[in-house]
Order: C-alpha cells, then structure tokens, then sequence
C-alpha cells in the first residue's frame, strides 16, 4: 500500500483525500471499490434480482460475526491489565522491525518471544489501541475484508457505507482500535498504545509506554493525530485464561512492546500525510426486517479537531438510528466514553464494574442462552476481588486524560 492511510481507501471516481469525512464509508486501507468489486457501480452493476440474492446471502452471514466477536474482542482486551509479574530479560537479543507487516511475520515465526528486545523504526505513535492486534494480517483477516467490499450500499449522494454483514466483516478482518486508561505497572501508570509504520493504526503493533515519555508524545499527538518515533524494549506475553464470552475465534495470545526508549523523530514517513483511525461499536437494530445484534464502525483522522466526535454521531445517529433503528450496547473509548448507557460499556469492563445481572438480563432478552458469559463472570469476580494480584486497575492522572 502506499503510505498515505487513505490513498488506497478512496474509490476513484470519488474526492480525493483531503475532502473525506469521517462519517462516510470508505472501505479499509488496501480494499479500493469500483466498477470491479462494487456491485451497485459502473456499467456492470448488478441487476435487482442479484441485489437482492447478495442481500440475502448477508442476512445469513450476519449471525456469524455480529455480538458475539465484537464482545469478545473487548473481554480479551482484560489481559493486557493482567501484568502484575514480570521476569527480568534473560539475555541481550535484540531484533528490528521496520514495517507492521514485517514484525506480524517475525511473530508468527516465533521469532518475537518473551523478553526479546525489539526496536521498531521511524513508527507512528497512536494513543489508540487495536481491537485484535495482529489480525489484519492474517489470511483469514484479508478474507474477511474481502466479503465486506461486496456489502457496500451506494446513496444517492453517490457516497458509500457498508451494510451491517460488510461492517462485521470488516470488524472480523482486523479493522478497529480502542482508547484506554493507563494502568498502574511496577508502580509507574502505562498507556496501551499503538506503534504502525504506517498511518494505519489498526494494522500496528501493540506497545506499552510508561508515564515519564507520555507528555511530549502526547502533546504530538494531540497536534498532528500521531508522534513519529523510535521505540525500543522487551517483547511481554499474556498467556492468561481469560474466558472468551461467545468462545469466537482467537488469533493471537496477548502480546506488546514494553517500551524503555523512545526517540521522537522530526516528521512522518515519505508518504504517510494523514492518519487512519477506525472505531466499532454493536447495536441493537433491524437490517433485512430482522431484528439482531449488529456491528457498526467509522474512521477518522485523528489530527483534525472534533473529527472522534463527529465520526460518533454519524455511527449513533445516522447509522444507527435512522438507518437500522438501533441502539448502541458497546463503546470504544474508556477515556472518554462515547456511549455511556451502553450495557457492554468499555470502562465498566475495565474498572471492574461490569454488572453481571443487567448484562444477563439483556442477553436473556435476546436470544442468548443462560450459560452465555458464565465463565466469563466467574473469572471476572476472581481478578476483581483477590486484591489486584494482577489487575491493577485505572490510573487517573490530572491533566493526561484529555481528549
């Protein structure tokens, strides 16, 4: 891909990257529609019969990448807090990474195990953190991409948005990313970052950087949407036994960069211009005269002010409400909550505070059956309850939780 986020995102025939706007659907980076893949564009357009048989086909689909993996990508997020012991690096092997792509490889080769240092070179910096790091690059990921790119709806406007099967799709092929709290590790609070060579967040690695690099980069990323840097530290697995909700698929054990060196660098990337930032929430909804749980997500620049805002009214109000008569049930963003009536919202998952007996009313009263999250529940109440032998719960810092 090229290294401006949006370049490959943008269909042809329409504005050009500095007219885009948070609220309308583009497809990801490296998925570009036209007369070729979208089904509604171009001479070759389908035919209402095959409209219709691809709607169908959807509706089908939908039940296999709805609720369920969107909630269990947010409990798997319960790991990364879980740092209460860490070992000490046993030795001075260190490995570089220069391209996302080329460290999810070194990964999956077993070549980034625990303790390892790794330097990653001339990344851009996110405060945001992937849904479910390293799935972007996995076969079935880009699959999963693929179907969505024939699940887009064309408006009258001429612009573009995925129905509710294409969004989970997308979702399921690696697409989102969450804000979080910082944490307390070895008595100093942590933020769970993003670290992409592109401009891409969600196709980045997953890094752990300590309060005393925070202000400078935080004040870059409040400026320009991300900080150009160099990071270096020891690679850390979570192999905990956190219990999936929905038992959904699992790419990955958990994984990051402890951060002990960074290097803010001058500029971005030759190419990387803009910054991509994609969030997804589940809703209650009706698609096809069906009443589900369904996935929605949106992608903004972080560097433009407002942009998070705006991106979440058009998810909540357009997408959501007017277009499938839905309600929210899922947030992204712990800093600052976007939906905070949600049943499933992000920081009582975090905090601790998840109540068990709103939640299982709620699934009760849409299909779930009375074992779903049971385990799950067990669990929670232990790490919750036992003194934070591991979990150490939100830090609240005056002055760093600015949005």
């Amino acid at each position: 891909m090229s290294g401006n986020p949006l370049d490959n995102a943008l269909p042809p025939e329409e504005p050009q990257a500095g007219d885009f706007k948070p609220w309308e659907q583009r497809p990801a980076p490296g998925m570009r529609v036209g007369a070729h893949s979208n089904p509604m564009a171009g001479p070759q357009a389908a035919t209402d019969a095959e409209l219709i048989a691809k709607l169908a086909q959807a509706s089908e689909r939908i039940d296999n990448y709805q609720l369920p993996p969107l909630i269990d990508q947010q409990v798997q997020l319960l790991h990364y807090p879980l740092l209460g012991r860490q070992s000490t690096p046993a030795g001075g092997l260190s490995l570089k990474g220069e391209d996302n792509a080329q460290v999810w490889a070194k990964f999956v080769a077993e070549e980034l195990f625990d303790t390892r240092r790794v330097t990653l070179e001339h990344f851009h910096l996110f405060e945001w953190f992937p849904l479910a790091p390293g799935r972007y690059h996995t076969n079935y990921a880009q699959q999963m991409r693929a179907e969505a790119a024939r699940e887009l709806k064309l408006q009258v406007d001429g612009h573009t948005y995925y129905t509710p099967a294409g969004k989970a799709s997308m979702v399921e092929g690696g697409v989102g990313a969450v804000r979080l709290r910082p944490r307390q590790v070895a008595g100093e609070p942590h933020y769970f970052m993003t670290a992409s060579s592109s401009g891409v967040c969600h196709e980045g690695f997953p890094v752990l950087v300590p309060r005393r690099f925070y202000g400078p980069l935080k004040a870059r990323m409040n400026a320009e949407g991300a900080a150009p840097v160099t990071l270096s530290g020891e690679m850390r697995y979570i192999d905990g036994e956190t219990p999936a909700f929905f038992k959904s698929r699992r790419d990955f054990p958990g994984l990051y960069l402890h951060v002990d060196q960074v290097e803010a660098l001058a500029a971005p990337r030759a190419g990387v211009t803009r910054y991509l930032i994609s969030v997804a929430a589940a809703f209650l909804g009706a698609f096809q005269g069906q009443d589900g749980q369904y996935v929605t997500f949106c992608s903004f620049d972080p560097a433009t002010a407002g942009e998070v805002e705006r991106a979440t009214q058009w998810m909540e109000q357009f997408y959501v409400a007017s277009q499938y008569h839905g309600v929210v049930i899922t947030d992204f963003d712990e800093v600052r909550p976007r939906f905070p009536g949600a049943v499933f919202a992000l920081p009582d998952l975090l905090s601790g505070k998840l109540d068990q007996a709103k939640v299982q009313t709620f699934l009760a009263q849409h299909g779930f059956g009375q074992e779903a999250g049971k385990n799950f529940f067990l669990f929670y109440r232990e790490i919750n309850t036992q003194g934070g032998n591991y979990y150490e719960g939100p830090v609240t810092v005056q002055g760093d939780m600015q949005g």
